[in-house]
């Protein structure tokens, strides 16, 4: 009977045992979860926070592309106005139809011409190649 009862002992205090080791391993799986779980909770509110930031500029860049849009429609309507104005003139006035109808003078011809420039670093090139500045008389302008 002592032999029973202490082999029912021992067999308790092994599966006690069992379970302590069961219970220990599932908490540190457990405090592994969480980790893991505030971590993605970190990612998650910072790709938020990255989303709500595009909204932003995505909604502001439409706005601003709206107002674009709107001013070069108005911009075309003055333009279209400017030129009917300019015929019109043209069908009344003789004199403004021969100034309009001359040709420009070459000087203004070449300030007329640009090149196909692509970027400040050609256009800087371009002024320094085709357009140097005269050199000075050495005295300072009056």
């Amino acid at each position: 009977m002592i032999r029973a009862l202490a082999m029912i002992l021992l067999v308790a205090v092994v599966a006690l045992g069992v379970q302590s080791w069961r219970l220990s391993s599932a908490h540190t799986k457990i405090d592994a979860q969480q980790s893991a779980i505030e971590a993605q909770g970190k990612k998650l509110t910072q790709k938020n926070s990255q989303l709500i930031a595009l909204n932003i500029l995505t909604q502001t860049s439409s706005r601003a592309q709206t107002q674009l849009y709107a001013a070069a429609e108005q911009n075309t309507r003055l333009l279209r106005g400017r030129q009917r104005t300019i015929e019109e003139l043209k069908r009344e006035n003789e004199e403004f139809r021969r100034w309009a109808d001359a040709s420009l003078p070459d000087a203004v011809i070449r300030l007329r011409q640009r090149p196909a420039l692509t970027g400040g670093e050609s256009y800087r090139e371009w002024l320094s190649q085709n357009h140097p500045v005269p050199p000075g008389t050495g005295r300072p302008a009056q």
